[in-house]
C-alpha cells in the first residue's frame, strides 16, 4: 500500500479548488436549465398562438356555416307559405 500523506494545507487547497469547480458546474447547469425552460415556454407561446387562431378561423367558419343553414330554413319556409297562399 502507498502510505502518502497530505498535508492539510494542500488539502484544503485542493478541497477549496474541488468547491470551485462545483460551484462553476452548478451555475452553467442553472444557466442551461433556464435556457431549455425558455426555449420551451417560447415554443409553447408559439403553439398557443397557433391553436388560438386555429380556433378562431374555425368560429368564423362555423358562423359561416350556421349561417348558410339560417339562410336554407328561411328559404324553405317562405317556398311553404307562397304554396299555401
Amino acid at each position: 500500500m502507498n502510505n502518502r500523506t497530505v498535508s492539510v494545507e494542500d488539502f484544503e487547497t485542493e478541497l477549496l479548488q474541488l468547491k470551485e469547480r462545483f460551484s462553476l458546474l452548478e451555475r452553467r447547469l442553472s444557466l442551461k436549465a433556464d435556457e431549455v425552460v425558455s426555449t420551451m415556454a417560447i415554443s409553447h407561446r408559439k403553439q398557443i398562438d397557433e391553436l388560438k387562431d386555429e380556433v378562431f378561423r374555425l368560429r368564423d367558419e362555423l358562423k359561416k356555416v350556421q349561417k348558410g343553414q339560417k339562410e336554407k330554413l328561411i328559404d324553405r319556409v317562405v317556398r311553404r307559405q307562397r304554396r299555401v297562399v
